[in-house]
Parts: structure tokens; C-alpha cells; sequence
């Protein structure tokens, strides 16, 4: 509001207020500033278009790199390579292939179902075992069930063929304190290892872990999310007080709403099976 007071003073005087943009957008706008209460107290402002770049209206997907599919001889590992039955990694892997095998990055993978994020995992636990031996392996999955298939099938491809031990960490299998500081890989549960943790002062083998992989973090917003959240300070933490870095990996799934699944932002490529695309009218 106007008052007298800033006009005896020369106060500068501004008026904020938003304007839409029609299409088809025109070359300028005339903006006149009347006042109500003053006569002849009015202003005009010329706002030229010809310069003027909008944002995007759909936020662009990230273009996947022009890279050719990553052998599984990229390992450089007779026995890492006899764990895949395929002979070449996807898309998605061959793009995360150098961060998670060949440096210690944080990394936040987002990826749908069927596109190979347990193998991209797998690269980052083949990192500890090629540049960290002797340390630990921590993947944590929200669901007992889960943990269950990680078990079954590690126990096969990593502990009988790597010679890496597994150890189940979950509130129905607890191990003794001498098989989990033997173990290379713990599979556990949020709220197990919450626990677990809590005591590192007294844990060597806490001290010792040198990658948290966290799977299905975008149930972060549910009720595990405030335990999944301590678990990560809980780490960093540990991390500043042993000077030993942690590498925190987390997964998640990417699910397309019904919105979303029709934005042009939404990219196709990456995808190992591409989405129908249907289109339904009607009245509201």
C-alpha cells in the first residue's frame, strides 16, 4: 500500500504481481500500473519477448550416453564373469559400469524393475573385493522375504563360487558374533541393523564395512524411512570417527504414473521392455 510517508521520503516504490503467458506468445507486453486513490498516478512498462526463453514444460529425461553394450569381460575377472550367463551388460549397467567398479562415488540409482539393479550392486561389492579385502559388504533390504532371495541366491553364486561368505542378519536368523566377523557380505534388514550398529564402538566388524548398499530406498517416505535415514548418519558418523570411508549405494524403483507414463519427458531407452502407449477420451 501506498502511503504518504514513502512519497515525502522518495522512497522507491514497487508493486510485485504475476502475469500469465498466452500462446501464441506475442512480441510484447504493455503493463499499466493505475492507482485507485491517486489521480493521474500511473505507470507503463514495455516487456519485450523477442529475447525471452521459457523453461521447459516437462523437465527432459537424461540422455543415456552413445556407448556400445560393456562386455562381461570388462571385469577383467575369470571368476565375476562366470557368475552371468548373458555376455553383455545393458544399457543402464553399461552406463554405471566405470562409477560402481572403478570408483568409490556415492551412488543413487534409479532404474525400473528387470533392469539389472542387483547386478549393478554386484559391481559395487566386486570394488570392495578387488580394492578393500578384509572389509564388509552391508546390503540391506526393507522385507525379510527379500533378504531371503539375496540369501539364496548369493549363497550360491558369491560364497560357493567366489568363496566369499554370506551371513543372513534378521530378527529370525542371528547369527554368533565369530560367523558375522568372518562374514565378506551381510544381508540384513533397516531395523536389524539399526540395532546392530548403535553398539560399533564395541563392534569391530561395524568398523570395518566399507559399503552400505540400501535397496528399495524410495520406501523412504514410509515408516522404515526414519530408520533408514538414521542408519545413513549412523554411518557417516562411524565413517569421520575411524577415518575409513563408507560408500553408500542406494536403489530404487522407478514407477511411472498414469500421468506421467504420457509426458514426453518419459524416455523409452533405456527400458529392457518398452511400455504400450494407449489413449482413452471421455467426459468428465
Amino acid at each position: 500500500m501506498l502511503q504518504k510517508k514513502q512519497v515525502v521520503t522518495g522512497e522507491e516504490q514497487q508493486v510485485v504481481f504475476t502475469i500469465p503467458i498466452f500462446e501464441p506468445m506475442p512480441s510484447q507486453y504493455y503493463i499499466r500500473v493505475v492507482s485507485d486513490r491517486w489521480l493521474g498516478s500511473e505507470a507503463v512498462c514495455i516487456i519485450n519477448f523477442q529475447h525471452l526463453i521459457l523453461p521447459e514444460r516437462h523437465p527432459p529425461h537424461t540422455e543415456l550416453l552413445d556407448l556400445q553394450p560393456l562386455p562381461v569381460s570388462a571385469l577383467g575377472n575369470r571368476e565375476y564373469e562366470s557368475l552371468y550367463k548373458f555376455t553383455h551388460f545393458n544399457p543402464i549397467q553399461t552406463q554405471i559400469f566405470h562409477t560402481l567398479y572403478h570408483s568409490d562415488t556415492n551412488v543413487l540409482l534409479g532404474a525400473p524393475t528387470g533392469s539389472g539393479k542387483t547386478i549393478a550392486a554386484e559391481l559395487a561389492i566386486f570394488r570392495v573385493f578387488n580394492q578393500y579385502p578384509g572389509s564388509k559388504v552391508v546390503y540391506i533390504a526393507p522385507l525379510k522375504a527379500l533378504v531371503r532371495e539375496r540369501i539364496e541366491d548369493w549363497k550360491i553364486r558369491i560364497q560357493e563360487q567366489l568363496g566369499k561368505k554370506v551371513v543372513e542378519l534378521t530378527g529370525d536368523v542371528t547369527p554368533d558374533m565369530r560367523a558375522i566377523s568372518q562374514a565378506d557380505l551381510i544381508v540384513t534388514t533397516p531395523e536389524k541393523w539399526d540395532g546392530v550398529s548403535r553398539s560399533w564402538h564395541n563392534r569391530s566388524y561395524v568398523q570395518k564395512v566399507a559399503i552400505l548398499i540400501i535397496d528399495e530406498i524410495h520406501l523412504l517416505g514410509e515408516d522404515r524411512g526414519p530408520v533408514l535415514e538414521v542408519i545413513v548418519s549412523r554411518t557417516n558418523f562411524i565413517s569421520s570417527h575411524t577415518n575409513r570411508k563408507v560408500r553408500v549405494v542406494g536403489l530404487l524403483y522407478i514407477f511411472y504414473s498414469t500421468i506421467t507414463a504420457c509426458l514426453p519427458g518419459c524416455c523409452q531407452r533405456p527400458r529392457p521392455r518398452r511400455l504400450a502407449g494407449h489413449r482413452t477420451g471421455g467426459s468428465v
